[in-house]
């Protein structure tokens, strides 16, 4: 009985650190199916993309999964990423705020409320191996890796190879095959 009442009263402490670290989101709303397929998605995407080895952390140190702006999805994403790894290493998902805290980031999703700030974001992480995702259109163009779209019930990948070779990012052939559109060459849609 004693362990019963430990369980509930941890996951009573997660669900208020959740509600602390993501304030946007309401406990026990019902996620419409957008939010859901990306928290999904964005658990599973960085199992496919290959970081550089000199830039490959120590496995006891956390892979630095972090997030910019609102998203509703917040619990659903700590949930998808609770017992996933990369490269053998947990996940440890970050809450930011300005472009300071994004230091030390390996993958980077920006939410459609940074669309006015996304372009000096990306400038500032020209040259670091950062994974970078975003939810709005021309986020490609701005020189984001990936970006998402919804369209009749079903989440769209866009990526954009030639950043991702700025970054130093191997992204895997099974994650290509599910973009919509892959971008080659400046501009130029390949796939």
């Amino acid at each position: 009985m004693r362990r019963t009442g430990g369980r509930r009263l941890a996951r009573w402490a997660l669900a208020v650190c959740v509600a602390f670290a993501f304030p946007n989101l309401e406990l026990g709303q019902t996620l419409p199916l957008e939010y859901q397929m990306k928290a999904a998605y964005l658990g599973k995407i960085p199992r496919f993309v290959e970081w550089p080895a000199s830039e490959s952390k120590d496995r006891k140190t956390a892979f630095q999964f972090c997030t910019m702006g609102d998203y509703r999805f917040g619990t659903k994403l700590a949930s998808e990423i609770q017992i996933a790894t990369v490269g053998g290493r947990k996940i440890e998902l970050r809450w930011t705020h300005n472009e300071q805290e994004l230091e030390g980031c390996e993958l980077i999703f920006f939410s459609r409320s940074e669309t006015a700030r996304y372009v000096k974001l990306l400038e500032a992480l020209n040259g670091k191996s950062v994974l970078t995702i975003g939810e709005t259109k021309g986020f490609l163009e701005a020189g984001g890796i990936m970006e998402f779209s919804f369209e009749n019930d079903k989440l769209q990948i866009d990526v954009n190879l030639v950043a991702a070779r700025k970054a130093n990012l191997k992204m895997d052939a099974r994650l290509l095959a599910l973009a919509k559109r892959v971008v080659t060459e400046h501009g130029a849609p390949g796939g």
